[in-house]
């Protein structure tokens, strides 16, 4: 099944760390669209849950997990689509100077998904890549933006 999520914007606040390490948590919204090849004309699901939870895992290196709730529009079954999570490994091209520091600037990362679509009545998996850019964060929040695009 080919998926592709037309575009990305991610809007990240930091939040505080939980642990003893003082690991950067980002906790944010990620608005996305979906369009499957079997959709007919002018048919496509938004995510009405756009929440997205991101940790490091090392300097270069975070995960982003993100759950998946999709809406129906534009055919003629409308309604909750899809229940599922998306996993984003990005990998930033400049490595910070300790895992602790906030990341920012170029990256690209291997994109796993898997959902339940409640309305064709069929499982899901995605994979894919995202490029984008993380804007050095100011204060508590910052930007980010990608795109999606994977099968």
């Amino acid at each position: 099944m080919k998926r592709i999520l037309l575009a990305t914007l991610i809007i990240i606040c930091t939040g505080p760390s939980y642990s003893q390490s003082q690991t950067p948590l980002f906790i944010g919204l990620q608005p996305n669209i979906t369009i499957e090849p079997f959709y007919e004309k002018g048919e496509f699901d938004i995510d009405i849950v756009p929440l997205v939870f991101e940790a490091s895992l090392n300097r270069r290196v975070n995960i982003r997990v993100a759950p998946n709730v999709n809406y129906r529009f534009g055919g003629p079954a409308l309604g909750v689509s899809d229940l599922g999570a998306n996993i984003v490994v990005p990998v930033f091209m400049k490595a910070k100077e300790a895992r602790t520091d906030r990341p920012f600037g170029l990256y690209l990362g291997p994109v796993l998904g898997f959902g339940r679509n409640v309305l064709n009545d069929h499982f899901t998996t995605t994979l894919g890549a995202e490029p984008g850019y993380l804007f050095e964060t100011k204060k508590r929040f910052t930007i980010a933006m990608g795109l999606q695009v994977g099968a």
